[in-house]
């Protein structure tokens, strides 16, 4: 059976969306030609574009210069993560297709959402589409559309073929960033692995570790100690030369070069010979590990660990309580558990704290300031 041609439309915007991203080297390259390739489809005066972490839906970055003002970008984030609003990044996911017209979520009253009345009308645009790019795998960027106040509204039309492009732009955009990922840590500074004595004395680097090393230092705002050892790589050392035979201990920083950092440090077994006690990596952490981080920042069990990564993605108590196999009561005992270990009061409060302890700090500020977009 032959497909209605507004389907068949709709399907190949999706098709030549996910051509066009195939060639992209770096996530701006692949909102570069993803905007270009839907524009004729989706008719947007502004575009603007963001990766998520997929384990937790947060923002970790994006393109903003088509559409958002930099001085606005605490205001829009605020609203994310602290306030909420409708079509918010962890209602859409929770949708079997992750698309969202903010004037039919707030059912034409545009002035119940925080993120119109505050970002979107003193800017001039009359509503905001977003599309949540997800594959199979999971949710990793999302577009953020915006017509202006004397351009007609979105329709049907639009909201189909913003719906094409989530599977395929989700899986384009996972595998660029596997590709990123692996360019990375074949070019970069490889890892610095020293041997240290009972005193904490190097008894072996790596060539690389003096790099790390005078990363972490200035980092640390002051020099390394009289050991040699930044005093980030000093307190892990010493952390599991207190803790007694086969510790170990992992701790993350942010440094100047390297963005976040991640130092593993263990006991090693009594020598024969050897005079080293103690071993210490130092690496470049990766994206996926910013639940680890967080997990041992506040020292949750692996049951709250999976009770606050849902409730990140926005499953309410019912779903965690059908997705963990436990009773809805166990479920909020456990969110109370994290509430006090993390120091907040509400699941609110849990995604904004988040967000701004683990998420902001490694985010790229917007680079300039466009203003609203002539339509084409």
């Amino acid at each position: 059976m032959r497909r209605h041609g507004g389907a068949r439309r709709v399907g190949e915007t999706g098709d030549a969306a996910a051509r066009a991203a195939q060639s992209a080297r770096s996530v701006e390259e692949f909102f570069e030609a993803v905007k270009r390739v839907v524009r004729p489809a989706l008719r947007f005066d502004v575009c603007a574009c963001l990766t998520v972490d997929p384990q937790t839906l947060m923002n970790t970055g994006g393109d903003y210069r088509d559409g958002l003002p930099p001085a606005l970008m605490p205001r829009m984030l605020d609203i994310e993560y602290r306030e909420g609003d409708a079509n918010d990044l962890s209602d859409l996911a929770a949708r079997p297709t992750p698309v969202g017209l903010l004037s039919r979520e707030t059912s034409g009253n545009l002035t119940l959402s925080p993120r119109y009345r505050d970002i979107m009308r003193p800017l001039g645009f009359r509503d905001e589409l977003r599309v949540l790019l997800r594959d199979r795998h999971g949710a990793w960027g999302a577009l953020v559309m915006g017509r202006a106040d004397d351009a007609p509204p979105f329709g049907s039309a639009e909201l189909a073929a913003a719906a094409s492009l989530v599977q395929p732009l989700g899986n384009a955009l996972r595998r660029l960033h596997l590709t990123r990922l692996a360019e990375a840590n074949a070019s970069e500074t490889a890892p610095g692995l020293v041997l240290l004595d009972a005193d904490h004395q190097v008894v072996h680097a790596t060539p690389t570790v003096a790099i790390w090393f005078n990363d972490l230092a200035h980092a640390d705002g002051v020099p390394s100690g009289d050991r040699g050892l930044p005093p980030a790589v000093y307190a892990v050392a010493a952390a599991v030369q207190a803790a007694g035979a086969a510790a170990s201990h992992t701790s993350w920083m942010h440094s100047r070069r390297h963005g976040r950092v991640r130092l593993h440090a263990w006991r090693l077994e009594e020598p024969t010979a050897a005079p080293a006690r103690t071993a210490v990596v130092v690496e470049r952490a990766g994206p996926a590990e910013h639940i680890a981080l967080i997990v041992a920042a506040y020292g949750l069990t692996p049951r709250e660990r999976d009770v606050m990564t849902l409730v990140l993605r926005g499953r309410s108590t019912a779903d965690i309580s059908r997705s963990a196999g436990v009773s809805p009561h166990t479920v909020q005992d456990h969110l109370k558990s994290v509430f006090d270990k993390t120091g907040v009061r509400s699941r609110r409060d849990l995604v904004a704290t988040l967000f701004a302890r683990h998420y902001l700090p490694d985010m790229s500020p917007p680079a300039s300031t466009p203003q609203r977009r002539p339509r084409d």
